[in-house]
């Protein structure tokens, strides 16, 4: 069976006329918002609870703040932002809050209904049938994997800043292959090591980094030879290039752009978090919101902080890492770098978990190669190992592809943002066929529910998704991307066309899988 039926879609429906209906013998009901009315609820859907349920509201907000990680965005953006779009660049996080609140309000929608493991796949798949659910699910997979390995290549090269190590191409790709396995052993060791690692590395970014950006603006606002003015802000910089500033400046917003991506990811921890359909839609709304006023000032503070332009261009990878020295001295930039790192840490352990929680819930359907093995959940640990393992290795091989070849390398580090976007599309043009044919769930009293607003906000949203990876394809800057993109799309499509589409057919996959060989998921 390939397509779910509307009971599959509504259970919260098919469970509240069986409360209704009297019942022969005392039943004993979970409690409401309870580990046992969610594990219920994972029943109804048709999978048995096995990943650890022990994400709190604060845990479920680290997440989703570590993989947006306004320090990630600011140390790996800020330079081509401000060189390619002057000091106004920083204004394109009002672009970026625009485009992710919309995201923001969709997904919390969904979550609050579809509570899932790997929502990518989950919420695509059952209000729009499993084809289709495959294309997003896989489409998702890739854009964790290369966020994984961007991110991994990134902190690996601050490493040898703050050590004063001039590494070469080959050892940083050698230090990028050894976080990646660091970070993967600690999500296969379990979901609570993870988010108190990541509890961590939030709160020393909130605290810490968050800080040195402030006293970073006192010293140098407070002497007028040590900062630039603020008309700088608002001034676009002198330039021969015959290009519209508004294609630049445009163009220049896809760094905000890329660090405000994951506003969405406690959603796919979902199955591991306490009063998930209450909690995740608000983590996600003060995750965006704090990550928004956190990146904002950061930008507009370093912006302002430049004392030498010439040598923050030259500063090839460090550029605030130049701010900082120029403002504050060496030795307490590279302290402030140093505790930075552990903010880049968390969100590469975030990109790691939620790869992972994507990868088991399709081969939880059976939708993937190696199906049986990648869904196996470590019953001590309650962690889906074999899947964890799955994305390291997977990463791990493509760091190492550029020893051989740089540009595929970064080629594929920039299919991150089309991927990203391409799933927004396909999942809000689904939800707009879905509302159609009637198959969006009903809210439950006192979960977050859009409402009326929901088709105005689903049209309004896929255009700007529509324009935005239109120019990830288009625009000369990211000429070779939309070719892997495209390499991406037709691995998925071979894969369906010769062994998925077959399972879905005979009912060897899909939704109802687990639900229908309950041998296959005995403990």
């Amino acid at each position: 069976m390939w397509y779910t039926t509307a009971a599959q879609i509504f259970p919260h429906r098919r469970r509240m006329k069986n409360e209704q209906t009297p019942t022969r013998g005392p039943e004993v009901l979970p409690a409401p918002d309870s580990d046992a009315d969610e594990n219920q609820r994972l029943r109804e859907f048709g999978y048995t609870p096995k990943l650890d349920r022990s994400i709190g509201r604060m845990s479920s907000f680290a997440i989703g703040f570590a993989c947006i990680s306004a320090t990630t965005a600011v140390f790996s953006s800020f330079q081509a932002g401000y060189f390619a779009a002057g000091g106004p660049f920083v204004w394109t996080m009002l672009l970026a809050l625009l485009v992710f609140g919309l995201w923001a309000f969709i997904a919390a929608d969904l979550a609050a209904k579809m509570p899932l493991a790997g929502y990518a796949y989950q919420w695509t798949s059952r209000i729009n049938g499993s084809n289709l659910g495959w294309f997003t699910g896989f489409i998702a997979i890739i854009g964790w994997i290369s966020a994984t390995t961007s991110v991994a290549y990134t902190f690996a090269g601050y490493i040898g800043y703050v050590f004063g190590w001039q590494q070469s191409p080959t050892e940083q790709v050698l230090t990028t292959v050894v976080v990646i396995a660091a970070c993967t052993l600690i999500v296969a060791y379990g979901v609570r090591l993870t988010t108190f690692l990541n509890n961590i590395g939030v709160g020393l970014e909130i605290v810490v980094t968050v800080g040195a950006t402030l006293v970073v603006a006192g010293v140098a606002l407070l002497v007028p030879e040590n900062h630039q003015p603020f008309s700088v802000l608002f001034t676009a910089p002198g330039t021969d290039d015959p290009t519209p500033f508004i294609i630049i400046w445009l163009v220049a917003a896809l760094g905000p752009f890329f660090g405000m991506i994951g506003v969405e990811a406690s959603a796919d921890v979902a199955e591991e978090t306490k009063n998930a359909r209450r909690v995740i839609p608000k983590t996600m709304f003060y995750a965006l919101i704090a990550s928004f006023v956190i990146e904002l000032t950061m930008y507009i503070v370093y912006v302002l902080a430049i004392k030498d332009p010439e040598a923050v261009a030259n500063a090839t990878g460090f550029p605030i890492g130049e701010i900082l020295s120029g403002q504050l001295g060496p030795v307490f930039s590279k302290i402030i770098i140093a505790v930075a790192l552990t903010n880049i840490f968390a969100c590469l352990l975030t990109d790691v978990l939620l790869a992972t929680r994507l990868i088991y819930s399709l081969s939880r359907d059976n939708m993937l190669p190696f199906s049986r093995r990648l869904r196996h959940v470590a019953p001590r640990r309650k962690s889906p190992t074999t899947a964890v393992m799955a994305v390291g290795i997977v990463a791990i091989l493509l760091t190492l592809s550029a020893l051989f070849s740089t540009e595929t390398f970064f080629y594929f580090l920039g299919v991150c943002n089309l991927s990203f976007f391409a799933v927004y599309i396909l999942q809000t043009s689904g939800l707009i066929i879905g509302m159609k044919n009637n198959r969006i769930p009903a809210a439950e009293k006192g979960t977050f529910d859009l409402g009326r607003w929901r088709l105005p906000l689903y049209i309004i949203s896929l255009i700007f998704f529509v324009v935005i990876e239109a120019g990830l394809v288009l625009l000369p800057q990211f000429a070779g991307n939309g070719w892997v993109f495209l390499g991406v799309v037709g691995v998925a499509g071979l894969w369906w066309l010769f062994v998925l589409r077959g399972r879905l057919a005979k009912g060897d996959a899909g939704p109802m899988y687990a639900a229908n060989h309950p041998e296959e998921f005995a403990d």
